[in-house]
């Protein structure tokens, strides 16, 4: 009987050890892609000028997914994005692509970081900034009204 409880416990890791090991390796730190991202202003003086911001990001070695999906634990190769305006509350979107409106005059900070399901930072992070003008110091650039230039028309003489 030793034997055979042996034996059945040797086949039982090894069977283990086939299932496990592909697993665990898919999963080894350096054994996938890192995930990597870009964020960039989109027409950043226009909307500025509109007082207003466009952020753009592209990511690679992420699939970017709402963490509700997962009920917000990790799953290795998806996250999903954090913005945050200045020290303003935290947008958490998989969305690559989120505007700013009605921003006030002066400059604003914009971070962008990648984030797990579990919204645990992923690494990547980015940080824009965008000036918005101030209209009542803005310079014009309208041209000036033409001066007044004297007429040429005939004068009337007095008849008195």
């Amino acid at each position: 009987m030793t034997t055979s409880k042996c034996s059945i416990a040797t086949v039982t890791v090894l069977l283990t050890t086939m299932i496990a090991v592909p697993h665990l390796n898919a999963q080894a730190p350096g054994s996938a892609t890192k995930p990597a991202m870009t964020a960039k202003l989109i027409d950043p003086d226009k909307k500025a000028a509109e007082r207003a911001a466009t952020v753009e990001v592209t990511t690679s070695g992420i699939q970017l997914v709402d963490p509700a999906l997962s009920m917000e634990k990790n799953v290795p190769g998806q996250g999903h994005l954090h913005y945050q305006l200045d020290k303003g509350p935290v947008v958490a979107t998989p969305a690559p692509k989120l505007s700013y409106h009605e921003l006030t005059p002066g400059s604003h900070t914009i971070t962008v970081v990648l984030a797990g399901n579990d919204h645990k930072p992923l690494g990547p992070q980015q940080t824009l900034t965008v000036t918005v003008p101030d209209p009542t110091t803005a310079v014009s650039t309208s041209s000036p009204a033409p001066a007044a230039t004297p007429s040429a028309a005939p004068q009337k003489k007095s008849g008195y």
